[in-house]
């Protein structure tokens, strides 16, 4: 990541402000993205030490024109970037019968449609730029196993990892590397605090490591990623090995 320059997207808290926080001292400049304008700024107050430029910029990412204006800000602010971090989404389930099409749109708007839009604008302007760069997009588990109560949301997340492999085939004659984190359960803030904890135990229970991954490891994951120059179309699976758990 020496002399590149990153976007993270879903920086204003969670996994989004470890990433930032991981890869500040690696980069060349970061640009975080988030709708929410004072998360932005507690992640930016947090990457400053690294002595790197940060840029924030507020965006929802499911209007049609976000993905664009973000772009533009990294072309005016750093002459572009070299490397997209595809962290922002949503987690919500519900039962299959019981699923609403207001989730399964909101799923669809926020961990598909926004992912291939920001993708789309990134390497537009890469290649425009003639450089390559790499792309990480956060998965799930759930896209690789199933868990029951998990369809809509694995459904978007499984589209994500299809596009990876998609893309990773179509951008690698011009040297544009697109990969797949896909996470288990991650002990962030959100999970730590909202989460019943009748229900944390139920999930430590089915991860044979036996516990989550810590927010700084799934961050020194996205970094490894962006920084594995022969890797391309991967899956990185950070799951404390639920995936390959048979009995549940």
């Amino acid at each position: 990541m020496a002399g590149r320059i990153a976007i993270i997207t879903g920086a204003a808290g969670g996994l989004g402000r470890d990433i930032a926080v991981e890869l500040a001292p690696r980069c060349a400049g970061l640009l975080l993205v988030d709708r929410a304008e004072s998360g932005l700024a507690e992640t930016a107050a947090r990457v400053t030490g690294s002595g790197r430029p940060v840029v924030t910029h507020v965006a929802d990412l499911t209007d049609s024109d976000a993905a664009e204006k973000v772009v533009a800000v990294a072309e005016e602010r750093f002459g572009g970037a070299d490397a997209l971090v595809n962290n922002a989404g949503i987690v919500e389930y519900e039962e299959f019968l019981a699923t609403s099409p207001a989730l399964l749109r909101r799923l669809l708007a926020v961990d598909v449609e926004a992912v291939y839009r920001m993708t789309q604008a990134f390497v537009g302007s890469l290649r425009a730029r003639g450089d390559g760069g790499a792309v990480v997009n956060l998965g799930t588990g759930h896209a690789l196993s199933g868990v029951g109560g998990t369809s809509a949301y694995a459904a978007a997340k499984g589209a994500v990892h299809a596009l990876t492999r998609a893309l990773a085939v179509e951008l690698a004659p011009f040297g544009i590397r697109v990969t797949t984190l896909a996470l288990g359960t991650t002990m962030t803030d959100r999970v730590r605090n909202d989460l019943p904890a009748g229900l944390i135990e139920r999930r430590m229970a089915q991860i044979p490591l036996g516990r989550g991954a810590e927010p700084a490891e799934a961050a020194r994951a996205v970094a490894y990623l962006l920084d594995a120059e022969y890797a391309t179309g991967t899956e990185l699976v950070l799951d404390g090995g639920f995936t390959v758990f048979g009995d549940r």
